[in-house]
């Protein structure tokens, strides 16, 4: 049976990361994450990391640091052939980079002053930074627009590391919960508003176990939603109906609820997800637990697999590494970046 297996681990020469994204460029992945003067990168097929200065953009008085850009939350994107860096902290505002340079692209208005999440979405032609202060409505902007200081879109749909970008037939989506509608559902990012909705907790055997984060892939031509429950469950939703279809086979319940992390891609054989339990405020003794799921069949592969003793995962995401799907964790206090593959 296939297994999740780590085949690289580097330590993070800076101390820990607060956030990180993967980008592929055209020499192969790269892994972006924060630094205290700007960002850093991490090159896995050589094993190389970098220090990566931002300028600091010219806020009005009072709404920023004149020192280089310190971010608490960060995604990248190739445009154009460069890679742009979009991030922010609780203290500075959304602004846009020119990794190589370190040049401000383009900055918020100080009315979007706090950022708390940063997610990408990448669709032919277009570009998009997703921006949320802590768990509030979406800001969507456009990479490639550096000079209104204002998002194309906005959405009062709540938008955090656990909800889930995407493209579904050719529209810019999101995976989400929302307040207002007091449901889970599929939101069209152009026009703001949910054409899938579905309930915002999952009935088991055992009750009701509360979903932690969302994911959308493609199996066999169509699209699917899974989510991951706090007690380690993996659910698929129909999404032409909006209904809960049964939990994955294998899943091992956990002792206590967990945030659970969830990251789709592409095998060799067929579609994967991988799940990764994680907590913000971990005790020191606290562990993340990696599963890999095959999305095709329905069902948990091989064991679970322990990752990051002593603090656990920021979270995983999905990349290929020569040629083979791979999923990329790092962890929350102990310094490391590890590289799985599933084998067997």
């Amino acid at each position: 049976m296939a297994e999740l297996s780590l085949v690289q681990t580097a330590e993070i020469p800076f101390g820990r990361l607060e956030d990180f994204d993967l980008v592929t460029t055209s020499t192969g992945p790269l892994l972006v994450g924060t630094h205290p003067d700007g960002v850093c990168t991490w090159d896995p097929l050589r094993d190389r990391w970098a220090v990566h200065r931002l300028d600091s953009p010219p806020w009005p008085p009072g709404y920023g640091s004149e020192s280089p850009a310190a971010l608490s939350a960060l995604g990248a994107l190739v445009v154009d052939g460069r890679i742009v860096v979009g991030g922010g902290s609780k203290y500075q505002g959304f602004a846009q980079w020119d990794l190589d340079s370190g040049a401000v692209r383009g900055f918020a208005d100080y009315h979007y002053f706090s950022v708390d999440t940063v997610g990408t979405l990448e669709l032919p032609g277009r570009s998009l930074f997703l921006t949320s202060p802590a768990n509030e409505a979406v800001a969507v902007w456009d990479a490639a627009d550096s000079g209104t200081g204002h998002p194309a879109k906005e959405h009062n749909v709540r938008y955090d590391r656990g909800t889930a970008p995407g493209v579904l037939d050719g529209r810019p989506v999101l995976v989400a919960y929302d307040g207002d509608y007091g449901c889970n559902g599929v939101w069209d990012l152009d026009v703001g508003l949910p054409f899938v909705k579905f309930d915002d907790e999952l009935e088991t055997e055992d009750g009701e176990e509360r979903l932690t984060s969302f994911a959308l892939a493609h199996v066999g031509g169509r699209p699917l939603v899974v989510a991951a429950g706090a007690f380690g469950s993996l659910v698929p939703v129909d999404i032409d109906r909006g209904e809960w279809g049964e939990p994955f086979a294998g899943s091992e319940p956990l002792e206590e609820e967990s945030d659970i992390m969830v990251a789709v891609g592409a095998a060799d054989g067929p579609p994967i997800a991988v799940t990764c339990t994680c907590d913000p405020y971990p005790a020191p003794g606290f562990t993340s637990t990696l599963r890999a799921w095959d999305l095709e069949r329905g069902h948990a592969l091989g064991s679970p697999v322990a990752a990051h003793e002593g603090g656990g995962a920021l979270g995983v995401q999905f990349t290929e590494l020569n040629g083979r799907p791979v999923a990329v964790t790092v962890g929350r206090r102990d310094a490391s970046v590890r590289v799985w593959a599933l084998d067997g």
